[in-house]
């Protein structure tokens, strides 16, 4: 998903469900969105609508309870045919990804597909409902557990390596990783079609190419927006003190949503270089775009939970964001605002290093 909820927001959300922030349906507003709720129910059958998730994103999703009972799902509905491609890709990623996690038991961590009608009108995908509390959520209440959410974090990302990872040194996989997302910076953002912003392109493939051919580079399946927002969690219970800034335990994930951007044989450090972005964006304000530059400029992605992230692995996981970001939707090519906080800066100064 596009965008962030601000802090006072999450603090006071009572529905949650698959890594959304559900309103009930009145809340929701906007008559475009209320017909396709009306027409995806006449698809589904009878049932009733419990809540409602508008978002940032191309995706309207709710949560539906059928007329017969049983546990709530999630009904997500595309707005554009890039929301549509989109889900097409999480649907499918979910599927191979799946078979490949069912003896290690990370299974259970994945959505399950329960309907899809991509292809009808409306196009619909149903997806089970995952128990958890996202954990941007978990971090707005409680921002002293993002060292302990981290490790849980990590944890889930190298049992998936150990399950599906490897080395390649195969040059063709990084022009394959490389190729496509500029293309969409370029194709999508006038700006990167001028001068800075084609120089900024050149020295940002440049650069990833030399740290990254003709050496080992660990392969595995990488999420792509690997973010707090897009896991869920089991909250740790309070010490038995009642000392706030204590704990029992650490935050359990029991879900990982949103695998649009997922990809099979994919840079394994993309993953956690996009959790620590997140963590800067969400503790500190930072935008990616600012973390991104002084990863430039230091020559490392750092942070206290994450400890050191090499440079390559900083500029995927920016470049996969924003790449991501503008092919699900291409409102973000025109928000002023994004684009001079998240996409120019590190254009700016790639070129300028170049140059």
């Amino acid at each position: 998903m596009t965008g962030r909820v601000p802090v006072r927001e999450l603090l006071g959300v009572r529905e949650v469900a698959g890594g959304l922030l559900l309103v009930p349906p009145g809340v929701a507003g906007r008559a475009a969105d209320e017909l396709r709720l009306r027409w995806a129910g006449r698809e589904l059958g009878r049932g009733r609508w419990e809540a409602v998730a508008r978002g940032c994103s191309d995706v309207l999703v709710a949560r539906r309870r059928s007329a017969g009972g049983g546990p709530p799902v999630l009904v997500k509905c595309p707005r554009t045919g890039e929301a549509v491609r989109a889900l097409v890709r999480e649907r499918d990623a979910v599927a191979v990804l799946g078979a490949q996690l069912a003896p290690s038991g990370l299974r259970e961590l994945l959505p399950q597909t329960l309907d899809s009608r991509l292809g009808a009108r409306p196009p619909v995908l149903v997806q089970g409902v995952l128990p958890g509390l996202p954990g941007d959520v978990l971090l707005a209440r409680r921002p002293g557990l993002s060292a302990a959410l981290t490790a849980s974090a990590f944890a889930v990302l190298d049992e998936v390596r150990g399950a599906t990872g490897g080395s390649s040194r195969d040059g063709r996989l990084v022009d394959g990783w490389l190729g496509h997302r500029l293309a969409v910076l370029s194709d999508r953002v006038r700006w990167c079609r001028g001068a800075e912003g084609t120089a900024g392109l050149l020295a940002l493939r440049a650069l990833l190419r030399s740290e990254l051919t003709g050496r080992p580079v660990e392969v595995a399946w990488t999420h792509g927006d690997f973010t707090p927002g897009n896991l869920l969690v089991r909250e740790p219970g309070p010490h038995p003190l009642a000392d706030p800034s204590r704990t029992t335990g650490s935050p359990e994930i029991t879900g990982v949503v949103d695998w649009a951007d997922a990809l099979a044989d994919g840079p394994a450090v993309v993953d956690r270089a996009s959790f620590a972005l997140a963590l800067g964006r969400l503790l500190d304000g930072r935008s990616w775009g600012a973390q991104t530059v002084q990863a430039l400029r230091a020559g490392v992605l750092h942070r206290p939970e994450t400890g050191g992230i090499p440079l390559s692995g900083a500029l995927l996981a920016w470049l996969w964001h924003v790449s991501g970001n503008l092919e699900k939707s291409r409102r973000l090519a025109r928000n002023r605002h994004w684009l001079r906080e998240v996409l120019v800066p590190v254009l700016r100064e790639l070129a300028g290093t170049a140059g």
